[in-house]
């Protein structure tokens, strides 16, 4: 159901609503997540092995809140470029195209940068996209003026992909916090001021198998928080940038999402401890950042501006359609199964009857094996 009401006053009750419902959330899964529990999300029987046991893959929640996140990302993205009244099938064709490339990057770039086969790099992944979206949308724009006659609404829906990506890689940190990757540097690395601030929102990591505790030894300690924090800024930096979109302010939406984004990234690399590549000063993620910044700024001024109308009520009668919710659940299942069956974690089952069940069994087993079933009492 679509709700009444002038489209300014629909998009502040959406903006408040969503942004108490994610803060609310975050609170606590922020204090859960670094729990051993958080993990693993379920496990597959994948081989019997000679000792009656089965090996299993695991599923996580890594890849839970990846896929959720990217669900969100590309709704969020048809809610806005639907509310500035984008057509559904450019939409699609953008939004195929970007995963298209950006789902291999994740792994591609972890592999050369960090040598690391079993990794995803959100950094190197949102890279490819944001280099990605404004050329693909040009040829696009190009192609409809050429061949339809008309112009595709170029800033609202650059916009609206650059506030999307921030939205996901904001709820998407929460799938670092339950693997224990991208880590914070111990607190007592920072400085005294940064120490005291946020040692009472520090959750200690348990498990031996995140990656916190096995791959930079730091189990059991108080590190910076920096999934969390940028978890939080993310979220907010979207929320503000939705609401410079719907006030038809596309450019500095696009330049605050971006722009805030990478620089914040360029920042909190210098917060992290966890394997970042080979470098002396500057990363190759911090690169990638002031390259995006670069690139942000120069499609600004290249790319005009012309005035567009939103109304946040046109996006949610798109959003809601049976053919789009269909495809965010598709999009949804293709993205945890891609990230969320771990390839660096292993599991052994063993199945048995329940202890009140096998004296049962017990009793049923001649007339089992005489091919008799017993009935009800």
């Amino acid at each position: 159901m679509i709700p009444d009401g002038s489209p300014t006053l629909v998009a502040n009750l959406f903006l408040l609503s969503a942004g108490a419902i994610l803060l609310l959330l975050y609170r606590w899964l922020f204090r859960i997540l670094p729990g051993a529990r958080w993990q693993f999300l379920a496990v597959l029987p994948r081989k019997k092995l000679p000792d009656g046991s089965w090996s299993g893959l695991n599923l996580t929640f890594y890849g839970f809140f990846s896929a959720t996140a990217g669900a969100i990302a590309v709704a969020c993205f048809i809610l806005l470029a639907g509310s500035a009244g984008a057509d559904l099938s450019v939409m699609l064709v953008l939004t195929v195209c970007v995963l298209a490339a950006c789902l291999p990057a994740a792994k591609i770039i972890a592999t050369r940068v960090e040598k690391n086969p079993h990794g995803f790099t959100v950094g190197g992944a949102s890279f490819v996209g944001i280099i990605l979206a404004p050329v693909l949308l040009w040829l696009m724009d190009d192609v409809a003026r050429a061949w339809f006659g008309t112009a595709l609404p170029v800033w609202p829906l650059l916009a609206a992909m650059a506030i999307a990506y921030v939205l996901g890689e904001g709820i998407g940190r929460l799938g670092c916090i339950s693997f224990g990757c991208c880590y914070g540097r111990p607190l007592e690395q920072v400085s005294p001021t940064l120490r005291n601030w946020l040692a009472p929102h520090t959750p200690i990591y348990e498990g031996e198998t995140k990656k916190i505790h096995f791959a930079g030894g730091l189990g059991g300690r108080k590190v910076v928080p920096i999934q969390a924090i940028t978890c939080l800024f993310y979220t907010l930096l979207a929320l503000a940038s939705m609401a410079l979109f719907f006030y038809q302010q596309f450019v500095l939406a696009f330049l605050l999402a971006l722009l805030g984004s990478q620089l914040w990234r360029l920042y909190s690399e210098t917060l992290r401890a966890d394997f970042r590549g080979q470098h002396k000063q500057v990363s190759v993620y911090q690169a990638m950042a002031l390259g995006a910044c670069l690139w942000a700024l120069a499609i600004s001024i290249i790319l005009p501006a012309p005035g567009v109308a939103v109304d946040i009520r046109s996006g949610m009668v798109m959003l809601w359609q049976p053919a789009v919710l269909l495809a965010l659940q598709g999009i949804w299942v293709l993205m945890f199964v891609y990230s969320g069956s771990s390839t660096i974690t292993r599991s052994q089952l063993h199945f048995r009857l329940a202890p009140d069940w096998q004296s049962q069994a017990g009793c049923d087993a001649p007339a089992t094996a005489r091919g008799e079933s017993r009935q009800p009492v």
